[in-house]
């Protein structure tokens, strides 16, 4: 088992201190021409993997899909059509600009390399990036708006842990993961240089759980004041990921929501849908004066029982821990939280924070048995 351990260890530990993550970017858009651009330092271009003299890449570049190919233009000239578009940094500093033509969209400033190709008729863009420069634009992008660095140190770990978890979720389509939220969010080079900072004084670190597994570091906007247990969301039962009371994040943006529905709409979505007796005057009273004192998972009477998160995602609800009360013609819902409620609140978090909270105590708060652990320092397993 020590030596397995070890196997895995020794694979991650090469992968954070050397592995280049590829990732696909602008993956949420179906692009069919894009400008790109040298921003700082120096590359070299491939064109169908054939270098090409290093004056083209100081250009401005415009790249076009036609008929499952891809033509390259620069001012004044168009250079071929092509089946690959390749710039690869030579230095650590190389950044480059891409900006979506059709459809339109802003630019996007990215660090390292980049490759294009053609699938299904549009262009793929794929960056090549060192794992913690992709981590710290995965940080920009997750956490919002500027914050403390201890917050961002909290939010390098878990967003570390969740891509070394999930690489190579998207191999069988020629990168690792995705700029979307199916694997995390990512939108290019920071701007905030508190967050490259963070990312490197956190470097190598992840959360294991007592088996030294790599845990999925789950985490969302606000829990109202308590988070859920996994099973209660996910139907799986995760020791890392209990319920905690959270009273720091009670008075942040998200803390609190409100809802109006029609009173008849309500009965009418129990009984059609759940086949609740809304003809039994206690039972409808019950549906309509609903009330979770702590969070829960389910309502339940006479049999019938509805999971919160069912009627969260059927009414498009910011979370599954409200309240609910009868108001003439309607019914209110008074809402706590904004999000699935499973692991890590992040304005909790980022209340903690700015509290003088450690991002070790803020991590061992809401993750449960959990170790925060560098995985270059795991040869401690390997037998003799």
């Amino acid at each position: 088992m020590k030596k397995l351990i070890f196997s895995i260890c020794i694979f991650f530990s090469f992968a954070i201190t050397a592995h280049t993550v590829d990732v696909r970017i602008l993956s949420t858009m179906s692009v069919t021409t894009v400008n790109v651009s040298v921003h700082t330092g120096t590359y070299l271009l491939y064109l169908d993997g054939k270098p090409q003299p290093d004056s083209l890449t100081t250009k401005v570049f415009q790249l076009i899909e036609i008929n499952d190919s891809i033509e390259v233009r620069i001012p004044g000239d168009t250079i071929g059509r092509f089946v690959s578009f390749r710039i690869v940094a030579l230095e650590d500093s190389s950044v480059f600009k891409i900006k979506p033509i059709k459809p339109f969209s802003g630019t996007r400033i990215y660090d390292h390399s980049l490759l294009i190709t053609v699938v299904n008729g549009f262009l793929q863009c794929i960056n090549s990036v060192a794992l913690d420069h992709y981590v710290a634009g995965v940080v920009e992008s997750e956490a919002g708006g500027r914050t403390s660095k201890e917050f961002y140190k909290v939010q390098a770990i878990l967003c570390r842990t969740y891509a070394l978890a999930h690489l190579y979720r998207h191999v069988t389509e020629g990168f690792d993961v995705c700029d979307g939220v199916h694997c995390q969010a990512y939108r290019g080079r920071p701007s905030d240089l508190n967050v490259l900072s963070a990312v490197k004084e956190t470097e190598g670190l992840v959360i294991v759980d007592q088996n030294l597994i790599l845990i999925t570091p789950a985490f969302f906007s606000n829990c109202g004041g308590q988070t859920a247990n996994s099973e209660d969301v996910w139907s799986v039962s995760v020791p890392y990921l209990r319920s905690v009371k959270d009273t720091f994040c009670l008075h942040s943006t998200n803390a609190t929501w409100k809802r109006k529905i029609a009173k008849e709409d309500w009965l009418s979505y129990l009984a059609s849908k759940h086949k609740y007796p809304i003809n039994d005057s206690l039972a409808c009273y019950n549906a309509m004066n609903m009330t979770q004192s702590t969070r829960g998972a389910s309502y339940c009477y006479a049999g019938v029982k509805i999971p919160y998160k069912t009627i969260r995602a059927d009414w498009q609800l910011r979370s599954a821990y409200f309240s609910i009360e009868e108001a003439k013609d309607s019914i209110i819902i008074r809402g706590r939280g904004y999000g699935h409620g499973v692991g890590l609140c992040q304005e909790g978090a980022i209340r903690m924070a700015k509290l003088g909270y450690s991002y070790e105590w803020i991590l061992n708060y809401y993750y449960k048995n959990v170790e925060i652990i560098n995985l270059s320092k795991l040869e401690f397993f390997k037998e003799e």
